[in-house]
């Protein structure tokens, strides 16, 4: 034992050197020199969360501008700093998100048709197609010859199933009238037998269903997928999402059309007798009604760039209107028949410049809103029925005839030539009611005597959509967020105007007290936009002392002077002064005793409806001097005996 203890060597010596300690969750752990430290909570999961170099930002080495190192504060420095850096990152980001959507592979099925990967619609090969018809093969595109089977069969699942038929049994020739919510994700469609149903046509999630047992003529979403407005055989009925009757509107009566403008809450609405209705539905208070008197409306459409309502009669004129002005602002004959469908483009290079309309002499026609006297392309179209029209957003139009759908693109400019369709969209022994393209997407929905039918339409929609204009994915909360600041920020129906850029934020002149009306090269302002003080003065009945304007005939000729100065002695009138002094004579002339007391004429400037303690006091003042003149008028007829002795005083 003791010869293996001595082969083993000494025991080595106990260090006296300190054991490190083992770091705790929350503490940190050096590394070294040269190394970062990491936290030790942290190093469990490092490996799992960390990202691969494909997936990598080029926006995490972003740096501060160098000029934040002239702050002395420590801390106001490093809240700069870190803004600076969250800016540019986020601009970075959004310009990353600018370029994928701007992708013309992203944004359209193009480049399953064509050679061009930087096509942004349907491109046709050259080679020929079988079609059984023999064709030249340098004739140039021929993409309406596309069928739905072959865009369905080259574009994605997801954009495969946004194709479908609804096929529905209606009850006559009416079909089916349809409309998209503003973010495109909420459908309603109504057929003229009384079958209404909304439901989010994305998910397959049906909101309701109901029947109302009359004919309807319109359907409407108002500001959200919550609400909507029917025109039903006499009145508008507005229902909730569950299709639960909200309120009767009794103001609109056989209404034909239907419109609404967001920013404002109003629901347009045009029937036929030919008024034009605006009512507020955050109110409930009708704002305006203008008599067109041109008969029947079957065309209604709105400008989405200035709110005005465009409006196609059965004379052939189209009439452009506001709420704000009892006559149209342009009157255009543009059919030779009743005018059966308008459509303004809303796409941003159009910016509402361009408005389409279909009549019932078959003829379609675009027209520049900057140039009412000519149009800038018109052509025929072959089927007969009725003809709807409507642009995407992207700038192509739709128009709808009995048995199909053809698209054009490429209408904004001028030419003689008929254009050459860009996709025809057969539907055989169906007639087309109404045609409206889905918002942010490649799709157009049809409104037939058969039901509905979502077809793909390849580079007609836009992919970008803003979120606080229109949220494809808006959660509830989101969603009634935006109903109440919409609400809140309500624009006036004042504002509506045809040139917004004119007259909308521009510095004023100074009010009308200080307008020149009369000059050499001051163009004179019509009647009708005049104020109610230059409108009296043209009639001769405006005050000129200053103290206002006369609220009646009297009033005014009363102040409008007798042609004599402070001191008495006579002046030179002008024209008006004359006529205005012509005016007083004669009324001074055939003036009765007691007709023009001051308290008299307070009445009569007063409204007999309004009931304040001013017009009581005044009314008991002209009560008490009436019953003392019957009184004295009874004394010296002899009616009445006065006591005049020495305790009448008393009595």
């Amino acid at each position: 034992m003791d010869a293996l203890l001595s082969a083993s060597g000494p025991l080595p010596e106990k260090s006296h050197k300190p054991k490190p300690r083992r770091a705790l969750l929350h503490q940190k752990v050096n590394r070294g020199s040269g190394k970062d430290s990491i936290d030790s909570s942290l190093h469990s999961i490092l490996p799992q969360t960390r990202l691969p170099s494909s997936l990598h930002s080029h926006l995490t080495d972003i740096h501060p501008s160098t000029n934040l190192s002239k702050i002395k504060d420590k801390k106001l420095r490093a809240k700069l700093a870190s803004e600076q850096v969250s800016q540019k990152r986020a601009r970075g980001e959004r310009d990353d998100v600018q370029t994928y959507l701007n992708n013309p592979a992203v944004t359209s099925y193009s480049h399953a048709f064509g050679d061009d990967e930087d096509a942004e619609a349907v491109e046709d090969d050259g080679e020929p197609m079988d079609t059984g018809i023999e064709v030249d093969e340098t004739a140039g595109e021929r993409t309406w010859r596309v069928s739905q089977d072959e865009i369905a069969g080259a574009v994605g699942v997801s954009a495969r199933a946004k194709k479908f038929d609804l096929r529905l049994e209606t009850v006559g020739d009416g079909g089916y009238s349809i409309d998209y919510t503003r973010n495109g994700r909420h459908l309603a469609i109504a057929s003229s037998s009384g079958h209404i149903a909304t439901f989010d046509w994305q998910a397959g999630k049906l909101h309701s269903e109901i029947q109302v047992g009359e004919s309807v003529r319109d359907i409407k979403f108002l500001h959200n997928e919550s609400f909507y407005a029917v025109a039903q055989k006499k009145y508008v009925f507005i229902y909730d999402g569950e299709g639960t009757e909200i309120h009767k509107m009794k103001q609109h009566i056989d209404v034909t059309k239907m419109e609404f403008l967001p920013y404002h809450f109003l629901l347009a609405t045009v029937g036929n007798a030919g008024h034009l209705k605006y009512h507020d539905t955050s109110t409930g208070l009708m704002v305006a009604e203008h008599k067109t008197r041109l008969g029947s409306v079957q065309a209604m459409a709105q400008n989405r760039h200035n709110a005005i309502i465009h409006l196609g009669h059965q004379n052939g004129t189209v009439t452009l209107w506001s709420p704000n002005l009892s006559t149209p602002h342009v009157k255009l004959l543009a059919h030779t028949g009743p005018v059966q469908s308008i459509s303004i483009d809303p796409s941003a290079s159009s910016c509402g410049r361009y408005m389409a309309t279909s009549g019932a002499d078959g003829r379609v026609k675009v027209w520049d809103n900057r140039n009412w006297g000519k149009t800038v392309r018109e052509f025929g179209v072959r089927s007969a029925g009725r003809h709807e029209v409507d642009w995407s957003g992207r700038g192509l139009l739709a128009v709808s005839g009995k048995g199909g759908v053809s698209v054009y693109r490429d209408l904004h400019a001028p030419s003689t030539k008929p254009p050459s369709s860009y996709l025809s969209l057969p539907l055989p022994g169906l007639a087309p009611r109404s045609i409206r393209f889905c918002p942010y997407e490649d799709i157009l929905g049809v409104g037939h005597s058969a039901g509905f039918s979502s077809l793909l339409v390849p580079g007609s929609g836009i992919a970008q959509y803003d979120s606080g204009e229109a949220d494809v994915y808006e959660s509830y909360g989101r969603r009634r967020e935006k109903e109440v600041r919409g609400v809140m920020e309500k624009i006036q129906p004042d504002l509506i105007t045809m040139d917004t850029n004119a007259f909308l934020g521009r510095v004023g002149d100074g009010g009308a007290a200080h307008r020149p009306i009369h000059g050499p090269n001051i163009r004179e302002v019509p009647f009708y936009k005049k104020t109610r003080a230059e409108r009296l003065e043209v009639l001769g009945k405006a005050d000129t002392d200053g103290a206002g304007v006369a609220d009646d005939a009297e009033s005014a000729d009363e102040s409008a002077g007798s042609g004599v100065d402070e001191a008495g002695n006579p002046v030179k009138l002008g024209q008006g002064a004359k006529r205005r002094e012509k005016i007083r004579q004669e009324k001074e002339k055939h003036k009765m005793r007691g007709k023009s007391k001051s308290s008299k004429r307070f009445l009569r400037k007063k409204r007999k409806n309004v009931i304040d303690p001013t017009t009581v006091a005044v009314k008991e003042k002209l009560d008490r001097e009436r019953a003392e003149q019957d009184k004295q008028r009874k004394v010296a007829s002899g009616e009445i005996k006065v006591d005049t002795g020495a305790l009448s005083r008393f009595g």
